[in-house]
């Protein structure tokens, strides 16, 4: 087992256990200096062991620094108080490590510099909570499936322009919920392969230090940290933090948009669905009919602030030359923030599915309500088969006019005009006219998303059991 497997995710999994007990972090307790400074003494000692490897330091001089790499309290310690007078934290651990391995520490840092090492133990931290995002990715699939499941054939009023459309069932709804969150995970993956690649050619990128082994170093060295190699390992290939940046704005897009689904579902005048109240819950200092929702707002709000990062984060990838720390503190802050906020969106988000209660007979009662008018578009194209789309078309609306302006019934005005009872009976017009028996496709649709999305929760749950989240190497 390497030491980047052993602290990477003994120590730092071990500080990660109580996440799924949480419903807000905050960016400090994710990142806290503890975790960061010790995964970049990890970087440090597994940068050794991959250039004896490879030749470029003796062997027994990698294994001395690797054993003394786990760093302690009067370690953090003196890191904080060099870092106070040096202003580098780098070089502060290295000092530490240095002092920690006796001769061997003449070795440390070979041929790297400061942001390939904080590059790479960031990217072996947030790894770590991207891994918890996918696990939430991996619920929120499992519990919307399940609901999609349970609501394939349950009626329901469509809407378009905020305007009753045509009937659907839930689970058609349900479904292209589920097909965002799909597009989710297949945006990680392609961020992921841009994101998680080893940077790391010393202080220009060209890999002058490394007794010009560079390529067989970095390999090694990729491959011992589970991450893809670069073929051009500059300081400034920011794009690849913005690829994942970006993927944690469209997540909070998608989160977005299904909350905002719901949120409008909920409302008084179309109640079908709720969010279930706690016992001591209150919905209004003041008003004490109101039982207003809490977790949505918190959804909505997460998912709002995310997706407002993304065109942020395209300003901050024009570097200078062959290297500019301006964008690389920039960048870095951003994606602590944006992590934080993606693993509190999650958690919330699931917290929300597991509260929502769906009102089948609201559901079933709107649509019935509307059944004259909801359902005309069938008879537009049985009529249609007769005289014309277009003319059908014409004639149905100029009817539904009719009965606006007269305010009559639509019933009544389809069974007695001469061009419809020339064609249909008026038992046909009415069985013609039953939203029930016009959900279109919405049952083979949902179904065979139900098995897209069970095929990818396989293979999402396949990957996160992969140390590298299987991104390719």
């Amino acid at each position: 087992m390497y030491l980047w497997e052993f602290l990477c995710y003994k120590t730092f999994i071990k500080y990660c256990m109580n996440f799924n007990n949480l419903s807000n972090f905050e960016q400090n307790s994710l990142f806290k200096d503890e975790i960061l400074w010790q995964s970049y003494a990890n970087v440090e000692a597994q940068m050794a062991i991959a250039q004896s490897q490879v030749g470029i330091i003796p062997k027994k001089i990698a294994k001395k620094i690797l054993q003394n790499s786990k760093l302690n309290k009067k370690d953090f310690v003196k890191i904080r108080q060099l870092r106070k007078k040096n202003k580098k934290i780098i070089l502060s651990i290295v000092h530490v490590l240095d002092k920690k391995a006796g001769k061997a520490g003449g070795f440390l840092h070979w041929g790297g510099t400061t942001r390939n090492i904080i590059d790479t133990g960031n990217k072996l931290v947030i790894r770590e909570i991207h891994r918890q995002i996918l696990k939430e990715l991996h619920l929120s699939i499992k519990i919307l499936s399940n609901l999609c499941e349970k609501n394939l054939s349950t009626p329901m009023l469509a809407r378009t322009m905020v305007k009753n459309a045509l009937p659907i069932s839930f689970g058609f709804k349900v479904a292209g919920w589920l097909e965002s969150l799909i597009r989710v995970d297949k945006n990680f993956i392609n961020s992921e392969k841009d994101y998680f690649t080893l940077f790391f050619g010393g202080a220009v990128g060209a890999m002058h230090g490394y007794k010009k082994r560079g390529y067989k170093f970095t390999n090694q060295f990729a491959k011992n940290l589970g991450l893809n190699n670069s073929l051009v390992p500059n300081r400034t290939s920011l794009e690849t933090n913005i690829s994942y940046l970006t993927s944690l704005s469209y997540l909070g897009l998608v989160i977005g948009k299904i909350a905002n689904d719901i949120y409008m579902l909920t409302q008084d005048s179309i109640n079908e669905i709720f969010e279930s109240q706690s016992k001591f819950q209150v919905g209004s200092s003041t008003m004490p009919h109101k039982l207003n929702a809490v977790t949505i707002y918190q959804v909505m709000k997460i998912s709002s602030l995310l997706r407002s990062k993304s065109s942020i984060s395209y300003n901050d990838g024009l570097t200078l030359f062959e290297g500019d720390a301006r964008n690389d503190f920039v960048i870095e802050h951003m994606l602590k923030e944006n992590l934080t906020q993606a693993l509190n969106l999650m958690k919330n988000f699931n917290n929300l599915l597991q509260k929502i209660l769906i009102n089948k007979k609201q559901m079933y009662e709107n649509l019935i309500k509307e059944k004259e008018y909801i359902a005309s578009e069938n008879l537009m194209y049985s009529l249609g088969e007769k005289i014309g789309r277009q003319k059908s078309h014409e004639l149905i609306n100029k009817l539904v006019k009719k009965s606006h302006m007269k305010r009559t019934k639509l019933l009544t005005e389809f069974l007695s005009n001469r061009i419809l009872k020339k064609y249909f009976s008026s038992d046909q017009i009415k069985k013609l006219l039953n939203p029930l028996n016009y959900l279109g496709e919405s049952i083979k649709i949902s179904k065979a998303t139900l098995k897209l999305s069970k095929n990818t929760n396989k293979k999402l749950l396949n990957r996160l059991k992969q140390k590298n989240l299987n991104i390719g190497v």
